[in-house]
């Protein structure tokens, strides 16, 4: 490797963007959840909205958990 050129470090998302990206990506999670419930399941529409919401939300905890422990891990 040429020890003369800059290596090119590329700059890490921003914290907004990776929330939004993993909120929208549990919003999707969860709604697939909830139709497959629904469908599969055999839920009425209460129980199948409340599914879908918790799937979500679970899905967005373990998300922002993953981006932590993987920001922390990329600062060094």
């Amino acid at each position: 490797m040429d020890s003369t050129q800059a290596i090119l470090v590329s700059p890490a998302p921003s914290k907004a963007m990776l929330v939004t990206s993993i909120g929208l990506g549990s919003g999707d999670i969860g709604f697939v959840a909830g139709v497959f419930g629904c469908v599969v399941g055999d839920l009425t529409l209460y129980a199948a909205t409340v599914t879908g919401v918790s799937t979500a939300a679970g899905a967005f905890i373990i998300g922002l958990g993953i981006a932590s422990f993987l920001r922390k891990g990329n600062t060094q």
